[in-house]
């Protein structure tokens, strides 16, 4: 029984992208397709197997006042009707085992989250920088790290609380968010600290974005016990090189975020001790 065969055979991975290949490779036996593509619900993301084609059938997936997304079978001939009933039967297998993908997926995003920045966490950083070390090296291409640091951020918290500390470190992360491209990853490494990979940047590039950053942080106004509060970061950055390894490139950055505290903070130094003026990255 087909249905049988194919609910037991999703049953194998809590992997969204394997589950979805599961389903395609597996209703080719009763209906041939060239294409499938799935959006999953209030999620820019799309994913997608095989060919799309001009043909296409689209189906709703939910139950249980649960809805699931959007999936859109696609070949080169028109579907039959019979054939449209077998592929809404086999949607409706796929309910579970798809809700049950998407509730790991989820967890799994939330355990490499910081809860209150909503930018990676530690664990994040250390799997995501290990994979884009390994990828630049492996297609020579440029990697920069930029780690960055809120100025006198313990005063914030001893003269405002902990609570304003927190609106630091969101409003913070929210700068970052949208001063950066969507490749570039953020990550909260610990207490007041963030860490930016920036893909396929060099190092010149790397420190007039470390500097615009500076400079609207700077520029943006937090509001603390009833004031508009202004605070600073010091940023350092590195360039990967071929001979490095993540201590060693992580480490030129963390040396150049401390020499930028120790010549004043509120600035930005790259490794090799070139500054920038706030002109220049404007």
């Amino acid at each position: 029984d087909l249905q049988f065969k194919l609910a037991n055979n999703l049953q194998s991975s809590l992997d969204l992208h394997t589950t979805l290949e599961l389903f395609f490779n597996n209703i080719q036996d009763a209906v041939a397709l060239h294409g499938l593509s799935y959006s999953p619900p209030a999620s820019q993301k799309r994913f997608t197997l095989g060919e799309a084609k001009v043909h296409k059938a689209n189906y709703a997936i939910s139950g249980d006042n649960v809805q699931l997304g959007q999936i859109e079978f696609s070949r080169s001939k028109r579907f039959l009707e019979a054939e449209l009933a077998m592929l809404e039967m086999m949607v409706g297998v796929l309910f579970y085992p798809l809700r049950n993908a998407l509730l790991y997926q989820q967890a799994l995003e939330n355990s490499f989250r910081d809860s209150l920045t909503g930018v990676g966490n530690r664990s994040a950083f250390d799997a995501s920088f290990d994979r884009e070390l390994k990828l630049a090296q492996r297609h020579q291409l440029p990697l920069s790290v930029m780690v960055l640091d809120i100025d006198h951020f313990k005063q914030v918290n001893d003269q405002h609380g902990h609570q304003h500390g927190d609106r630091v470190l969101k409003q913070v992360a929210e700068v970052l968010l949208k001063a950066l491209r969507e490749t570039d990853q953020i990550f909260r490494y610990g207490g007041e600290e963030f860490v930016i990979l920036l893909n396929n940047t060099d190092l010149h590039s790397a420190t007039l974005i470390a500097e615009r950053i500076r400079v609207h942080i700077a520029m943006t106004p937090c509001p603390l016990a009833g004031k508009q509060t202004f605070v600073s970061i010091s940023a350092g950055v590195s360039q990967i090189q071929a001979t490095d390894n993540g201590e060693t490139l992580f480490g030129r950055a963390d040396e150049a975020l401390y020499r930028a505290k120790a010549e004043g903070r509120n600035c930005v130094r790259s490794e090799n001790n070139v500054a920038l003026s706030s002109e220049q990255a404007l």
